[in-house]
């Protein structure tokens, strides 16, 4: 690997390193690998595509989460108007830099809750890939939270979230699905049964079936990994008592 940048920033220190033997750029933070793209910003995690697919209805997106900037540069490509959020400024100059991001997007740094409660703007898509060291989903994405992000959807949108799995007995995600979901939504959970420390997607659309989604099928057929679809097992009213943890 060859070192291209080093860089500190809000979470902690941020290097991006060169792979000699694909060209493949990555966004380590805190040692931890965050993405992973050529340099024109095309991403080789499975999980940043099956984002593109389940946002390709979508025309005007929040993008909750910057990064590298692969999910943004993708979704950019695609003719998509996007506004980015990102608590940590230098995200957006290493993902100018070093991944493609276009330069002329919308890019504002702030707190994507103190964003949310703030902003005004209604969207027909919002993408959601926050996380870094120490981050707690389960606590970040309480029920405020997340009705606060629904609230910023037109009638007809759809919210699409990355998040992480410890095990296949983590609820975390049908949790936070049922919370962004809530009555208006149905919870969908795309991932990779049976690996430990994971990503999954969210997905809350207004589609009543994604199985029959043949786009988001040729993504997972794709690829070596065991991607697969199915319901969120909990809905608002599950969460009356409040949240547990596991």
């Amino acid at each position: 690997m060859r070192l291209l940048g080093r860089y500190q920033g809000r979470n902690g220190e941020i290097e991006i390193v060169e792979c000699s033997w694909d060209g493949t750029r990555v966004y380590f933070e805190e040692g931890v690998r965050q993405s992973q793209a050529t340099p024109d910003g095309e991403s080789v995690f499975t999980y940043v595509k099956l984002m593109d697919e389940l946002l390709s209805r979508s025309a005007n997106i929040l993008v909750l989460g910057c990064g590298g900037g692969n999910l943004a540069t993708r979704l950019a490509r695609l003719g998509k108007q996007l506004t980015i959020v990102d608590n940590n400024p230098i995200s957006f100059v290493i993902a100018q830099k070093f991944f493609g991001l276009p330069d002329d997007l919308a890019c504002m740094v702030s707190d994507f809750r103190k964003f949310i409660y703030q902003d005004d703007a209604l969207y027909d898509g919002i993408a959601i890939d926050v996380g870094g060291p120490g981050f707690r989903f389960a606590d970040e994405f309480d029920a405020e939270t997340c009705d606060a992000i629904r609230a910023r959807l037109k009638p007809g949108g759809r919210i699409v979230m990355n998040t992480l799995v410890m095990n296949d007995f983590d609820a975390t995600p049908d949790r936070i699905a049922a919370r962004l979901a809530g009555d208006a939504l149905h919870a969908w959970i795309v991932d990779e049964q049976g690996i430990e420390d994971r990503n999954a997607i969210i997905a809350c659309l207004p589609e009543k079936r994604l199985n029959a989604w043949p786009e988001l099928h040729n993504v997972m057929s794709g690829t070596q990994e065991r991607w697969s679809i199915r319901r969120g097992r909990l809905r608002g009213r599950d969460l009356a008592s409040g949240p547990r943890s596991r």
